[in-house]
């Protein structure tokens, strides 16, 4: 049997441009490489970075991001989240050798990179004339389908949360839930591990490579949960497997910081 596409795909590192600053009390520079660590050993044939890399907005921030990267040796793919300076980020991944495509086609998949980020917001927001494209392409590919986004289409369950997930997941899912070859939904923005099932297709939220965010908490508040990422084995024939590694690091949180 054909050997399948190993993906790892890591999200909300939060980091700063000092390496020694704290994010609720984490430093967000030492989980984050603890779990690029635990994913190198995965072998990954790509990564894929769903937004929020940055808590600062600054170059240096996700300059160590690409340094940190380098030990997977495979492309990286890339989205911003609602955390990220997008322009900033775009010259670094470009100097830093990330892959700027939004679209392409591995081990026979086809994977879609969407923004789902509005300027100035903390929500997300899907374009209607993105989703008119999307649904376009996946006209014209047939093969099984990965998307990817920052912010989530599904509630979590925590109201101070669901506030800033995708404001109009219907054009989404006017454009997918007819293209039975899209198996896969990834996201980040919530800083937990959750599956949701609609119309034959698997969403998948994944956890923070820092922080992470108590599940059905009415109120902000955090979860001394360990960081960690996901990974995927994906068959040409669109089968897959995949789940979420978390890495034993410490991860000391201040419930009563702000900076958020």
């Amino acid at each position: 049997m054909q050997r399948p596409l190993r993906v790892v795909q890591l999200t909300d590192t939060h980091l700063f441009a000092d390496p020694q600053q704290t994010l609720l009390g984490c430093r967000t520079w030492l989980t984050c490489q603890a779990v690029v660590t635990e994913a190198a050993a995965y072998c990954p044939d790509l990564v894929l970075l769903t937004g929020d890399l940055s808590q600062d907005e600054s170059a240096a921030s996700y300059q160590h991001l690409v340094n940190a990267l380098r030990s997977l040796d495979c492309p990286v793919y890339w989205l911003g989240g609602n955390h990220d300076a997008a322009s900033v980020l775009a010259e670094v991944a470009a100097t830093g050798g990330w892959r700027p495509e939004k679209r392409f086609v591995q081990g026979g998949w086809y994977f879609v990179l969407l923004d789902s980020t509005l300027p100035g917001q903390v929500g997300g927001w899907l374009q209607r004339a993105a989703m008119a494209e999307l649904t376009e392409e996946l006209t014209q590919h047939p093969e099984p389908t990965l998307i990817a986004m920052h912010h989530p289409l599904f509630p979590v369950g925590s109201p101070w949360l669901d506030d800033s997930r995708v404001g109009n997941p219907e054009v989404f899912w006017q454009a997918v839930d007819r293209h039975p070859q899209v198996r896969v939904v990834l996201c980040g923005h919530v800083h937990q591990e959750h599956t949701w099932q609609r119309c034959g297709v698997t969403y998948y939220s994944t956890p923070s490579t820092c922080i992470q965010f108590a599940a059905q908490a009415d109120t902000f508040t955090l979860d001394p949960a360990f960081p960690g990422f996901r990974w995927l084995e994906l068959l040409p024939d669109g089968r897959y497997t995949s789940g979420v590694v978390r890495v034993a690091c410490p991860v000391t949180v201040d419930q009563d910081a702000n900076g958020y």
